[in-house]
């Protein structure tokens, strides 16, 4: 499997604003630890997983010139969709963008990134 095979979908009100014109991705999933006491080891801590938390951040050809209104998304909430190029499996949930990055170098493409904090599970 490869990067091309996997589609991110970034969606609002139902509507698709991005999955063509991603170049990659980073999705990283987290949990917090919770340390307890232990009647038999003193020693040694013991940790018990606590809370769940995920964010995406993906990179992406600013292609328009309208595209540099993306830099007022931040703060808006999205459904994004992780899918394999066959549709049979996917993970989707909500998530805030945090944050929105262009850079526009002289005789290259214009990039831009979006890192989005998930807002409730990834399922």
């Amino acid at each position: 499997m490869t990067g091309k095979d996997i589609i991110v979908v970034i969606s609002q009100n139902n509507t698709a604003l991005a999955s063509t014109r991603i170049r990659s991705h980073d999705i990283q999933t987290k949990v917090d630890t919770i340390e307890k006491a232990s009647s038999s080891q003193q020693s040694w801590k013991e940790y018990i997983a606590g809370r769940k938390d995920w964010s995406i951040t993906v990179s992406y050809l600013v292609l328009a010139a309208a595209k540099i209104a993306d830099l007022l998304k931040v703060g808006q909430t999205f459904s994004i969709t992780v899918k394999d190029s066959g549709s049979t499996t996917s993970v989707s949930g909500t998530a805030i963008l945090t944050s929105v990055k262009q850079t526009a170098t002289v005789g290259n493409l214009a990039q831009g990134s979006f890192t989005f904090q998930g807002s409730g599970a990834l399922s």
